[in-house]
């Protein structure tokens, strides 16, 4: 009787324990490939080709204004501060860009054109840029892209600060700054914003590979020993029940 008790207890515990062991080496097959599928190299490779062309993108936008910006400083070498308004407005619509605002070397605000003109304190340019600009010529930078977020949809913008010289002999002309503001189109900004994010969480979860797969392959092992431990108990309590008769 005890013979045919171990039996019993026997096939059943290895009935239920083969296909359970067949069925965790499949799983752990195909979890392990799953793993590397998600960092497959071309998946890398077009997320850093997104990020370049976003990149590329925005340069050339950041060139193009640069050159508006020059145009518009030649045309306003000889304009004098009462008529660089209407200068101002004219070379926004011709230039097409959002805002335009000429500034004095103390920081002062002579004219404006575009959204500026509703704005009871424009803002200013920084000490820093402003000697940047007198070195350089010219200084472009991108608002709204910084950190990975868009401030609002349709807020993200190109700025150009450019030199403004005067033309004429009198020494104590200071020379003037021209500010020149052009949006960024919104699908460039939704795009860009969405591979920017992508390619984050892929870089994440790119460093936390062996973690996830020996998270998962733990996970499988657990319930592969549930499966046989239950399967064991099983045997016993189904060959006890047969055996308590014959006994």
């Amino acid at each position: 009787g005890s013979r045919l008790l171990v039996k019993l207890a026997a096939v059943f515990a290895l009935a239920g324990f083969v296909p359970g062991l067949l069925i965790y080496v499949v799983s752990y097959q195909f979890v392990s490939r799953s793993i590397e599928s998600w960092f497959d190299v071309q998946v890398e490779g077009a997320l850093e080709a997104g990020l370049g062309l976003g990149r590329a993108t925005v340069e050339a936008l950041s060139n193009e204004l640069s050159n508006k910006s020059r145009t518009a400083a030649v045309q306003l070498q000889d304009a004098p501060d009462v008529v660089a308004g209407l200068m101002l407005e004219r070379l926004r619509e011709q230039l097409e860009v959002r805002d335009a605002v000429l500034w004095s070397s103390s920081g002062q605000l002579l004219a404006s054109a575009g959204d500026s003109r509703f704005q009871l304190n424009p803002e200013k340019p920084s000490p820093t840029q402003l000697r940047k600009v007198r070195s350089q010529r010219i200084v472009t930078w991108v608002e709204g892209l910084e950190d990975g977020t868009a401030m609002a949809p349709g807020q993200a913008r190109i700025k150009a600060l450019v030199l403004v010289p005067r033309t004429g002999l009198d020494m104590l002309d200071e020379p003037r700054f021209l500010v020149l503001t052009q949006a960024l189109p919104e699908t460039l900004v939704a795009n860009a914003l969405a591979v920017t994010e992508a390619n984050r969480e892929y870089q994440e979860r790119a460093l936390a590979r062996q973690g996830l797969r020996r998270m998962y392959i733990g996970t499988l092992t657990l319930s592969l020993f549930l499966a046989v431990f239950g399967a064991v108990l099983l045997a016993v309590l189904f060959g006890n029940q047969l055996a308590r008769p014959l006994l």
